[in-house]
């Protein structure tokens, strides 16, 4: 589905694969007026937008940028790390990219029970970055801890070159099948 993508800058989550580092330092990128932001995202014909970063949550300009959007006929789709509890905005899908132990970011810091709650009374969707069997296990023990459903699941693999995603691709479509989970 075509979408215009807004990354907003800033992240202290940290993980060691991120394929955005460029993204986690907030005084790095583009500095771009609120309304600049708009006006750019609205010269796209379609209407349907990705807010990413980074980590948006932790922009100051997240809830006003997602107001702004909205006005201007956006249907918003927000990736997330689910670090930080979803503010009260007009999103009609969160994508939560909880991350795992394979990150390198410390349980207490990447896994939020009181966020991921939320974010599942909202409907979100889960996605997962894996790179191998005990990343599914480790999915397949938050999917119980937290009652996420399964096919609202996806399952990713971890790469940052295109050669690395497609080695990766044939073995996590093969567990996507096999537990009932999305292939992203």
């Amino acid at each position: 589905m075509p979408a215009v993508f807004v990354r907003l800058q800033g992240c202290s989550v940290g993980c060691a694969w991120c394929d955005t580092r460029y993204s986690w330092d907030p005084r790095a990128g583009r500095e771009v007026a609120l309304d600049e932001v708009v006006e750019e995202a609205a010269a796209f014909s379609c209407r349907r937008s990705v807010i990413t970063g980074g980590e948006p949550l932790e922009s100051s300009l997240f809830a006003p940028l997602v107001e702004a959007l909205t006005t201007r006929g956006f249907t918003l789709e927000v990736e997330t790390s689910g670090t930080l509890p979803p503010p009260a905005v007009a999103v009609a899908q969160w994508n939560v990219s909880v991350k795992l132990a394979g990150s390198g970011v410390p349980e207490a810091k990447r896994i939020n029970p009181e966020a991921i709650r939320e974010f599942l009374r909202l409907g979100a969707w889960w996605k997962f970055v894996v790179v191998d069997a005990g990343d599914v296990a480790e999915v397949l023990r938050l999917a119980e801890r937290f009652a996420i459903p399964r096919e609202r699941i996806l399952l990713m693999p971890e790469g940052v070159r295109r050669e690395e995603i497609l080695e990766r691709s044939p073995w996590v479509w093969e567990e996507c099948k096999r537990y009932g989970f999305r292939f992203s």
